[in-house]
């Protein structure tokens, strides 16, 4: 079914027009070029924010720079997560920027129109299409990336989409896990799930539904 709705509605295809406040991730970091953790209280985001990141929020003023976490990729994250790790790679999220590319002219032309906007080249040249069909675009260890083999790992929505940058997380002793990592919000799927690329998209029925099994607390 996921399939099928992918195809249809080729949300995907384009996934162009953020539409969510500036200080959600992960556009906020693009723009700003700063770490998540100048803003937020975790170093991969989060609805906690720091002093700085309230400041900026009400009153426009740029934090100061906090140590960035980077993206590694979620083949770092099976290791630890295999079962969700599988459950993610069967939905269109890890075929998302093959997919970008597959899209049919005809498709593509037509998400355009709808969001009334020019295709500069083909939507998997285009940097406002890409951003939505990879993992940290233009964000340090994100899409793309200082080599091949790191870019492929990042050439798709993975799991620090959602999550945040990872780096972190993966060094951090066991008790304090938890605390480096995002559990994703709302914010950071509507900058690319909009009105307009995704008109049936609900955050509150996808988690219900989840994208992989959700660990039970206890």
């Amino acid at each position: 079914m996921l399939r099928r709705w992918f195809t249809r509605g080729i949300a995907g295809a384009l996934g162009v027009i953020v539409a969510a406040q500036l200080w959600a991730l992960p556009e906020a970091a693009r723009k700003t070029k700063s770490a998540c953790a100048s803003c937020h209280v975790g170093p991969a985001g989060g609805a906690e924010l720091t002093e700085g990141g309230k400041a900026w929020k009400t009153a426009g003023k740029p934090p100061a720079p906090a140590k960035a976490a980077v993206y590694l990729g979620s083949g770092k994250c099976k290791s630890c997560h295999i079962t969700q790790h599988n459950a993610w790679a069967e939905t269109p999220h890890a075929n998302a920027l093959a997919n970008l590319r597959a899209a049919a002219p005809a498709a593509s032309q037509a998400m355009a129109t709808r969001l009334k906007v020019k295709l500069p080249a083909a939507p998997a040249a285009a940097d406002a299409c890409v951003q939505c069909h990879v993992t940290g675009f233009q964000i340090a260890g994100g899409y793309p990336a200082a080599d091949s083999a790191r870019t492929a790992a990042v050439a798709m929505v993975g799991c620090e989409s959602c999550h945040g940058p990872g780096s972190q997380h993966v060094t951090a002793l066991m008790a304090e896990k938890k605390k480096t990592i995002d559990r994703g919000s709302a914010a950071t799927c509507l900058q690319c799930h909009t009105p307009a690329t995704s008109p049936k998209f609900n955050f509150d029925e996808w988690v219900k539904r989840g994208t992989h099994p959700l660990k039970t607390e206890g």
